[in-house]
């Protein structure tokens, strides 16, 4: 469940504004420590109102493909197994996207009979599969 503010800018309202009352008469630690408070309160309530909408419907309902960026295909090329997954799952999204969009999700021991291919009959695993895709376009 995610928080509707980050309660570190909340804690240190907090702290600040008790700083402050305690500091009684003593204008030099009260107004510094005032100025933190209100400040916090202001990045919470602003963290609150700018913060994107996907983030808090919960985390349940909608899912998070990661953080996009250039070059994440490219870079599961040299990922090892894990980026060895990246692109079977890409080559399966695009055969759905293309041309089959009734393609079952692969089990578990289907996976990992790919991602167990010796380097060379994985290239050529993944070379047939972009070429299905190819043709399929």
């Amino acid at each position: 469940m995610n928080a509707p503010v980050g309660w570190w800018w909340l804690v240190v309202a907090a702290l600040a504004a008790l700083v402050a009352v305690g500091a009684g008469s003593s204008v030099a630690v009260a107004a510094p420590a005032a100025t933190v408070a209100v400040v916090a309160a202001v990045l919470a309530v602003l963290e609150t109102v700018v913060r994107p909408r996907r983030a808090r419907r919960g985390s349940s309902a909608y899912y998070d493909p990661g953080p996009t960026r250039p070059g994440g295909l490219r870079e599961a090329f040299i990922g090892g197994a894990p980026g060895r997954e990246d692109l079977v799952l890409a080559c399966d999204r695009l055969d759905r996207a293309l041309s089959r969009p009734n393609l079952r999700a692969r089990t578990t021991s289907e996976i990992h009979a790919i991602l167990a291919l010796p380097p060379d009959e994985f290239r050529r695993y993944l070379s047939r599969r972009l070429a299905e895709l190819e043709a399929a376009s």
